[in-house]
């Protein structure tokens, strides 16, 4: 079997031939995100405001390391949440949800399908994304279900390429669509018409702006020097709001205004056009709360659900330093040093590890993502990926030598059972042959 491919927001791209990185969702991510060796929990945390400012606190677990937990949404009333469920290594997609008073956990659906975003609508069904691997935006889309689970209808006139939304009235949606251009659109359902707006944007819901006829979203760069942008509904014009913190993407709005993210054990607060300085109004100290995100607040504004993994990501933290502009080999031989730590400290898996090292390749550092790889064939010696990033990584620097050797150690570790591994397989032979040929 493939090791690996666990990441939630990144999954190697070497067997998708044209297909841009941006295109595949958190949608296609967590098919597979119930296999990672971390379970990503859902807490909640109390509001408090004064004079202006937010303070974060008594951040409690909700669903106890009970899977991969993703997406949650509060009821209208403020009095539970739904979110996705990720249970089985399978890493099928049910809706759950927990009420916030007891903390009893209720399974919604059982379908064969996937579900991703949920919310209540305003006449007291569900609504949701909708989708299997196989068909992936080929079919379903955002659909209404009852609360008991069962499908009713679709929202779209058609299948489209759909991640998120938020409704913004009662005939209007604003929807994230990750295409070649990840993009924010608006459909309208009295003329079944959806129209892109803003891209390249970060594969997330929009957000309502409060006061505002407006919603916001992460509009991304190359670098993550990302910003947060506004679409005015009325206008339909985008303009900024403010620089997000660097390498981070996910924000929320409180109801007075504030902006909300997370990132490491802190998370971080700015009212817009007051000042451009990200000011820390949290920082915890427990171990399973050392990556945050910030990702819905209550209705009341008295509420906020983050998401942190049980253990942070390694290649988060690589990622992190190197937006910092510490060398890749410094930051390398300083985790090496430190293995015992880092491995029991981090979530080690190798889909993210090189997804990173073949995005530093095409940013034209292909010499960090070789480093990268090798790192994470240290940390993987039974994976064949690993030692087919490296095959691929290596040949593109002009080191045939160094690219057949990796080729033939995947060949070595692949037991070619399934698709995949026969796959990977006959691309590796390839490559060796391509190699001997020149």
């Amino acid at each position: 079997m493939r090791e690996g491919l666990t990441n939630l927001s990144n999954i190697q791209m070497r067997n998708i031939p044209g297909l841009a990185v941006s295109v595949i969702s958190v949608l296609a991510a967590t098919q597979l995100a119930a296999q990672a060796a971390t379970p990503v929990n859902l807490y909640v945390a109390d509001l408090q405001y004064d004079k202006g400012s937010v303070t974060v606190s008594n951040p409690r677990k909700l669903t106890g390391d009970r899977g991969n937990n993703s997406q949650p949404s509060f009821t209208p009333d403020g009095k539970s949440i739904l979110f996705i469920g990720r249970r089985d290594s399978a890493g099928q997609g049910d809706v759950y949800r927990i009420d916030l008073a007891t903390g009893v956990e209720t399974q919604i659906t059982r379908t064969a399908e996937n579900e991703n975003s949920p919310t209540v609508t305003p006449d007291g069904k569900l609504m949701v994304i909708r989708w299997v691997p196989a068909t992936l935006f080929k079919e379903w889309g955002p659909w209404i279900y009852d609360m008991n689970g069962n499908p009713l209808s679709g929202v779209l006139p058609a299948p489209d390429t759909v991640g998120y939304y938020v409704r913004i009235d009662s005939v209007t949606f604003a929807m994230m669509r990750p295409k070649s251009r990840p993009a924010v659109a608006l459909f309208d359902t009295r003329k079944g018409t959806m129209t892109d707006y803003a891209w390249p944007v970060a594969n997330l819901p929009p957000q309502l702006i409060p006061h505002r006829h407006a919603i916001s979203f992460t509009q991304t760069d190359s670098l993550g020097h990302n910003e947060i942008r506004s679409l005015d509904l009325t206008t339909l014009q985008s303009s900024a709001v403010t620089p997000a913190l660097v390498g981070r993407t996910i924000h929320t709005w409180t109801p007075n205004g504030l902006l909300l993210m997370g990132k490491g054990n802190a998370i971080y607060s700015l009212k817009p056009g007051t000042t451009s300085a990200w000011k820390k109004v949290a920082d915890f100290r427990q171990p399973d709360l050392q990556s945050v995100n910030t990702y819905v607040v209550s209705p009341a504004g008295d509420k906020i659900i983050l998401i942190s993994p049980l253990k942070p990501s390694i290649q988060l933290a690589l990622r992190d330093s190197i937006l910092a502009n510490r060398p890749v080999n410094a930051v390398l031989s300083s985790y090496r040093r430190n293995i015992a730590s880092i491995t029991k400290g981090y979530d080690l898996a190798e889909g993210g590890i090189l997804s990173l090292a073949n995005e530093r390749s095409r940013r034209g550092k292909t010499d960090e993502g070789i480093a990268i790889a090798k790192f994470d064939a240290e940390l993987h010696p039974k994976s064949y990926d690993a030692q087919m990033t490296l095959g691929s990584l290596l040949a593109k620097a002009g080191d045939s030598k160094g690219s057949v050797d990796a080729y033939r150690k995947s060949l070595e570790l692949n037991p070619r059972i399934s698709a995949d591994d026969k796959a990977a397989a006959e691309e590796a032979e390839k490559a060796i042959a391509k190699s001997d040929s020149h």
